[in-house]
């Protein structure tokens, strides 16, 4: 006699976006958590502000050494080459984003060729951490802050979303965010609860 087996069809889960309120949830719960390392409490807060305000991938964000930071900082804007889509893409800076990298860099003693994540408190002896050992890590503390439906992606995907919703032209977040298709841009709009909310007439 044959086993029937149950197939249980796998939920396609919602993917959430982190806003301004989850950043300042996952900052908050960064700087406050006396467990982590001073070098690896570094990396998260550089790497939680850095996809907040830029929509970069997180290993796109690995490879950012401090002299774009500094370019960056000094310049308003800065060009970095994407290995992913073997393109360049131009990050821009804010008011909001220059207060929230002064208090991550000082730049004193660190080499312009260091990466801005890295292991080790020599500054100038700092070298790379292994980019799949970051990235679960990074997603892994994102989860227990927030919660399974976010991870490093929500980054990108609230601020596309958020830009949406302010009517901003799909071409300009298409350049944006470095995508070669607008098409690849408008999947990522995904609208917030509170979005739907203030949409409802009924």
């Amino acid at each position: 006699m044959s086993k029937k087996v149950d197939e249980k069809k796998e939920i396609k889960r919602i993917k959430e976006n982190i806003t301004e309120v989850e950043y300042k949830k996952l900052m908050s719960f960064i700087r406050g958590n006396e467990t982590l390392r001073e070098n690896t409490k570094l990396n998260l807060l550089r790497t939680f502000t850095i996809l907040f305000f830029t929509g970069l991938r997180l290993n796109e964000v690995q490879e950012l050494k401090i002299k774009d930071i500094k370019n960056l900082l000094q310049d308003g804007n800065v060009k970095i080459d994407i290995s992913k889509t073997s393109t360049q893409r131009k990050l821009y800076l804010t008011n909001s984003f220059q207060k929230e990298l002064v208090k991550l860099f000082d730049f004193k003693n660190e080499d312009d060729e260091n990466k801005i994540i890295s292991k080790g408190s020599d500054k100038n002896k700092r070298t790379p951490i292994n980019n799949i050992v970051f990235i679960q890590q990074v997603n892994k503390t994102i989860k227990e802050i927030l919660g399974e439906g976010y991870s490093s992606h929500s980054f990108r995907q609230g601020l596309i979303t958020e830009m949406g919703s302010k009517s901003i032209n799909i071409k300009i977040i298409s350049q944006f965010v470095g995508h070669k298709n607008v098409s690849t841009t408008m999947g990522y709009i995904k609208p917030t609860d509170e979005q739907i909310r203030e949409t409802l007439i009924r």
